[in-house]
């Protein structure tokens, strides 16, 4: 496989959005960039997840096995590299998901850590492992989910999601995390390009999104630090934009 630096440097990413990002929406929405993700889907037992139905999963492959083949087959027509992403409060549950999408021909893994639903939080999950109380746990997570897995792991944050999250880019490092999918929430104010220059500090790969709708945006974005651009409420309103973008970022 290409080094996952070499095939994202510069390029566009089609973020997960966990009431589109399907396979025939990827392909649609991505086509041209350098990675779509599928997800986020939830891994979980309970049958009342308030999330959207068509993205929760049972545990065991019987539930998700079949729905990861076809739909990394369909995303694989946007002729980017394909990536899945997960969120679950069992780390067991989260390590098959991947490996099932490992088995299915993704490219990419991806751990949800962005979340601030309640069914995540009150455990100490997702967004709520960033907090510096949690980072024991967070070590462990991490150290056991790269361990139990292969493929290019992409840890997605909201870096205001908790006062720790830019520390705990350092702590995931230290676990042997390379990629960082970075919410900026703007990723051109002050604000933004601030916390995206004390990020890059971290070493790690950056891809970076908030509200990049242009190429002379994504290009700013790239020019301040960061690896490679998310983009994903502007595709939801301009199909065309990822492929747009990242034909500009390497023109």
């Amino acid at each position: 496989m290409v080094n996952s630096h070499e095939q994202l440097k510069d390029g566009v990413v089609l973020a997960e959005i966990g009431s589109h990002s399907n396979g025939p929406w990827c392909a649609k929405h991505g086509a041209g960039s350098a990675l779509v993700v599928l997800g986020t889907f939830i891994v979980d037992a309970r049958d009342d997840v308030p999330y959207n139905p068509d993205f929760v999963f049972k545990p065991g492959r019987e539930n998700y096995g079949d729905y990861l083949n076809e739909h990394v087959a369909a995303a694989r027509d946007s002729g980017a590299a394909v990536g899945v992403s997960v969120a679950s409060v069992n780390l067991d549950d989260t390590i098959d998901f991947l490996l099932a999408a490992e088995e299915a021909g993704a490219d990419y893994i991806s751990e949800c850590l962005h979340s601030t639903m309640d069914m995540f939080v009150s455990r100490g999950l997702s967004s709520a492992l960033l907090r510096q109380e949690n980072w024991p746990a967070l070590r462990e997570w991490i150290s056991v989910l790269l361990d139990a897995t292969s493929l290019p792991f992409i840890a997605k944050i909201g870096v205001h999601d908790t006062p720790n999250t830019e520390q705990a880019v350092e702590v995931m490092a230290e676990a042997g995390v390379k990629i960082i999918h970075a919410n900026l929430h703007d990723a051109l104010s002050d604000e933004g390009l601030q916390a995206l220059s004390r990020l890059k500090s971290s070493g790690l790969f950056l891809i970076i999104g908030g509200g990049i709708k242009t190429a002379e945006q994504a290009g700013r974005v790239i020019a301040a630090g960061a690896d490679a651009v998310a983009v994903g409420t502007a595709a939801m309103q301009d199909p065309g934009l990822c492929g747009r973008l990242q034909a500009a970022l390497h023109d």
